[in-house]
């Protein structure tokens, strides 16, 4: 290798390179440099850096960096700079630089690599635009699709004003309200502006406190809601089936754990164990008999929503209150 002249190898580099003195003065520039920038050698080589091309490279903080490296600071490392030339128009550039190191010599000169990544930051700006679109757009979907659900609860509470059956009249009802509460779930993906991802701990807190005032409204003060849910990305297909289970166990613990006045306290967590992720809502009620414990229509759901995302359901009833885990694995795939 002592052979080969360092120069011949910066000839065969396909990024543009350039060998600056210490006052910036153009020493070397490769075939690459004059290629890209339709420059001739002669209008490069012995001119100043910030001089070349009418001035296109007198870009103040390129300088204050280069001169920085002179004065033995830190290298230049992925510096992005716009550079606008009558020849070649608008480019997008990614600049490195860094000090010629040569053993027992006091040369200080500085080598600038220069990429050309104008395509790729027109690819990453169209991405980024499609990305914002898309997303206005699911946000619209889904805002329309909560209207259409509050529209479609609406309609099922008129028809149920107009049963004369009082078990018609309730099933009806509990249909308006599981419609409600999607609606209600969509409403809430909507306002966080989620897209593909929702975090698990703004989410379902959200929820419970939603539920909770629900409850509170009706004139029932004397049950309280405890969370302790981990701070967990989830995909929006999964956010709703669980925050649907989350409504139907919150609403049965409140509605049959704690008959008459009696107070009482339902607990929701959300954490992870080791490959799972661990649903908990629990209260401490009077329990349910265990003929009736996964049977009904909301533990028919639960069951239902718990397969569509791949896990399994645990419930425990005794006099000290109801326990219902929904155990699913940690990845929406496995």
């Amino acid at each position: 290798m002592r052979d080969v002249d360092p120069l011949d190898l910066l000839e065969t580099i396909r990024e543009g390179i350039l060998v600056l003195e210490s006052d910036l003065t153009v020493r070397f520039a490769n075939r690459s440099f004059c290629r890209t920038f339709a420059l001739a050698p002669e209008q490069t080589i012995g001119r100043k850096l910030y001089d070349i091309d009418n001035g296109q490279w007198d870009i103040p903080k390129l300088r204050t960096s280069l001169k920085t490296i002179i004065s033995g600071g830190k290298a230049i490392e992925a510096f992005e700079v716009e550079y606008l030339s009558a020849a070649i128009g608008r480019r997008v550039l990614l600049l490195n630089a860094r000090k010629v190191y040569r053993p027992g010599e006091q040369i200080q000169q500085i080598l600038l690599a220069i990429e050309d990544v104008t395509e790729r930051a027109r690819l990453g700006s169209e991405h980024a635009v499609a990305h914002e679109r898309i997303g206005m757009l699911l946000q619209e979907l889904t805002h329309r699709v909560k209207n259409s659900l509050q529209l479609i609860a609406s309609m099922i509470m008129i028809e149920a004003r107009n049963q004369k059956s009082g078990e018609a009249k309730a099933a009806l009802r509990k249909v308006s309200h599981r419609i409600t509460a999607l609606g209600h779930l969509y409403s809430k993906l909507s306002d966080s502006n989620a897209v593909a991802v929702v975090e698990a701990g703004t989410y379902l807190e959200e929820l419970c406190r939603d539920l909770i005032a629900s409850v509170h409204k009706g004139g029932d003060s004397s049950i309280v809601l405890k969370t302790d849910i981990e701070s967990e990305l989830l995909s929006t297909d999964r956010a709703i089936p669980i925050g649907l289970i989350v409504n139907e166990l919150v609403t049965n613990a409140v509605k049959y754990a704690f008959p008459g006045e009696k107070k009482g306290t339902v607990i929701v967590s959300f954490k992870r164990s080791l490959a799972e992720l661990r649903l908990t809502v629990a209260d401490d009620g009077q329990g349910l008999d265990p003929r009736r414990l996964d049977s009904g229509l909301g533990a028919r759901l639960v069951d239902g929503f718990a397969r569509q995302l791949g896990g399994r359901v645990e419930r425990k009833s005794e006099s000290g209150g109801t326990t219902v885990h929904l155990v699913l694995p940690s990845r929406a795939d496995a």
